[in-house]
């Protein structure tokens, strides 16, 4: 057995707003469902579905990316950033910010660059 990516559906209250959102970091639309459902390439291995929900929950997605400094200044224009730049603990050049119905986007690159898979069991 094998996976081969995961792609996360994030609720949120209007697909207009999460496309233009969301375009605005450098996402494109890959196909859309009328007004309730959608989906966005991010480049690489990156998609996301957004469905919309009269009460979307808040989600944290975590992007790695090669270089994170070079998303920072974008995003930071186009989205509320929630923690700046920043040198972890754990090995991680990461920064967050808050986007369409409250979803959090975490993006970082490690030591080893952001391209690195884990192998699952």
């Amino acid at each position: 057995m094998k996976m081969n990516y995961l792609t996360p559906e994030l609720p949120v209250s209007n697909i207009d707003e999460a496309l233009e959102a969301f375009k605005a970091l450098g996402f494109r639309t890959a196909w859309r469902y009328e007004d309730s459902f959608a989906c966005m390439f991010g480049g690489g291995n990156i998609e996301i579905f957004f469905r919309r929900n009269s009460d979307p929950q808040p989600v944290t997605l975590y992007v790695k990316v090669d270089d994170a400094d070079s998303f920072y200044d974008v995003y930071r224009q186009h989205a509320e950033l929630i923690e700046p730049m920043r040198d972890t603990p754990w090995g991680m050049r990461e920064f967050a910010v808050r986007t369409v119905s409250n979803h959090v986007l975490r993006i970082g690159h490690g030591e080893s660059g952001g391209g690195d898979r884990r192998s699952a069991v």
